[in-house]
């Protein structure tokens, strides 16, 4: 009986697949191969950056980033700043929704040590409520959505040549907000980077290593998904009470868009008025595939006047492009990723500094976006 039961499993084996492929000849029935959670994960609005400038070189900015753009893309960049820094990033998103981004760092202790504080937002507010019982809106009912971020960064440079930080976040969702009553989530996270700077050929290099948004998972509750218990099945007697009890519906946790980035920076040229950085990052996350980026900075500073610029660019390859229709993203699915932009900067007193950055987001099918950012630093 042993070896008869062996046989037949061995038999179900090797003939279902093809029993599966037998059902239709045209159109058989194939097992996916990619299970990416494309679009899987919650919050993502965490992977829209931080600074104009930072948008401009992708994630990879994160082997060079410091001071206040640190505490997104690498706090152990923290130690590094020239001196206190506050920055504001303003992003006017897709279907009226805005992305801010708001933050303070310093470092201390001679350069060995970096601290900072930060705060972002995306979401909406304010949008009429259209149902079948109400489809213009005669009740005035309103609906928003308020997704925000908050943490603190601490970075310690161990040697003069690496640095590692650690980003604590308290991340909320809050979904239907307004006269809907609302549905919300909240979560922690952490992220982790480390640097390391030397010379290459006598230039300038430099190595990261990021992952960010290790947490918990966002699970909503609230008066959003809360209805009353009528029994409405046919046949079945009229509910007769007068205050029926509340039920709330259950819902499943999602993940955080977690990311491990590994980058690389060099420097072909570096003199004390222009510098050149090449930059290069590879990604693994949890909700897409794999996928490299690369970018550029030519930053140029006065020798005779406080003033400097920069040109940047970068892409990133979008993996999820490949699972749109052709038809919908056939005209701009070759921009998506693209980001271009630049900055200026002003010092004044002899040891204040302004700057100014834009940069031009394209995200394929759906269009373009710019991001405006200011920061004032002080340095000595």
């Amino acid at each position: 009986m042993r070896l008869l039961r062996l046989a037949t499993g061995l038999l179900l084996v090797v003939a279902l697949p093809g029993a599966l492929l037998a059902q239709d000849g045209e159109n058989p029935v194939l097992i996916p191969t990619d299970n990416t959670a494309f679009g899987g994960s919650s919050a993502e609005f965490l992977q829209l950056g931080s600074s104009a400038r930072g948008m401009a070189l992708g994630g990879a900015y994160g082997t060079i980033a410091k001071g206040v753009d640190a505490l997104y893309y690498n706090a152990a960049g923290l130690p590094m700043g020239e001196g206190p820094e506050v920055a504001l990033t303003v992003m006017p998103y897709f279907a009226d929704t805005d992305y801010f981004w708001a933050g303070l760092a310093f470092p201390f202790g001679d350069g060995d040590f970096g601290f900072g504080a930060f705060l972002g937002r995306f979401g909406f507010s304010g949008q009429p409520v259209f149902t079948e019982a109400d489809p213009e809106n005669l009740s005035g009912e309103t609906y928003g959505v308020d997704e925000v971020v908050a943490g603190v960064s601490f970075a310690h440079a161990f040697i003069d040549r690496f640095s590692a930080g650690v980003t604590v976040k308290f991340i909320t969702d809050d979904l239907a907000t307004g006269s809907l009553g609302g549905a919300s989530a909240t979560t922690l996270a952490v992220d982790l980077g480390t640097n390391f700077h030397t010379e290459f050929a006598g230039r300038p290099i430099r190595l990261s290593f990021v992952v960010q948004n290790l947490g918990g998972d966002l699970s909503h509750s609230g008066d959003a998904l809360q209805f009353r218990d009528f029994d409405t099945r046919a046949g079945s007697p009229p509910d007769q009470r007068l205050d029926p009890p509340v039920s709330e519906l259950q819902t499943s946790g999602f993940p955080l868009p977690r990311m491990l980035r590994l980058g690389a920076a060099y420097d072909p040229l570096s003199t004390e008025t222009a510098r050149l950085s090449i930059l290069a990052e590879f990604v693994e996350s949890n909700n897409q595939s794999p996928t490299f980026g690369a970018g550029a900075e030519f930053a140029w500073e006065s020798a005779e006047y406080p003033i400097g610029a920069a040109l940047r660019g970068s892409y990133q390859l979008q993996p999820d492009e490949e699972n749109l229709d052709a038809a919908f993203n056939a005209e701009n699915s070759n921009l998506d990723g693209l980001n271009v932009g630049g900055g200026l900067f002003y010092k004044f007193a002899g040891r204040y500094r302004a700057q100014f950055d834009y940069t031009y987001r394209h995200f394929g099918a759906l269009g373009s976006v710019d991001a405006f950012s200011v920061a004032f630093s002080f340095f000595e």
